[in-house]
């Protein structure tokens, strides 16, 4: 009776064990799945902040060049001086019309460059959807494996 005893109290303690050590393993599990994601999103905020600053700064050299002389005209030759045209200067139609077509220009090929520069996450999930492993991204975008997983990782846990 004694022996049965012995072995009932070992059998209990020894599940209650294992239900200790999987609820470790659990833990530990969602401790490492949250870092993830911490990261990636601290990764996220941190390319968000560069491309805020650097479109501030384009802003603020957009203002600093309305205040400089503005070149009005667009096919001249090497050899002629630059014409500049300044606030006592009138303003002809043709040279408005060249000056709202250089704008024109200007903010088409902005918009060009935009669309050309993808960010690091969509430059990640189009070559992990064209069958890339994370360390060959890793090397095609000169980034850390880990990086790469981590927000591969998020991106997976965010669908």
């Amino acid at each position: 009776m004694l022996n049965i005893f012995l072995i009932l109290a070992v059998v209990i303690l020894f599940q209650r064990q294992n239900r200790f050590i999987e609820m470790e393993r659990n833990q530990r599990k969602i401790q490492q799945e949250s870092e993830e994601m911490l990261s990636a999103f601290l990764l996220e905020i941190k390319e968000e902040n560069k491309s805020f600053i650097s479109k501030f700064y384009h802003t603020k050299q957009d203002d600093r060049s309305d205040e400089q002389p503005i070149d009005i005209d667009i096919h001249r030759s090497k050899d002629e001086p630059i014409r500049t045209l300044t606030q006592e200067e009138p303003i002809t139609s043709e040279t408005y019309s060249r000056m709202l077509a250089s704008e024109v220009y200007q903010k088409s090929s902005d918009n060009k460059r935009d669309s050309e520069e993808k960010t690091f996450i969509e430059q990640v999930d189009a070559l992990s959807q064209k069958g890339l492993t994370s360390s060959e991204i890793a090397k095609h975008l000169k980034k850390g494996k880990t990086e790469v997983e981590l927000l591969l990782k998020f991106h997976e846990n965010r669908k």
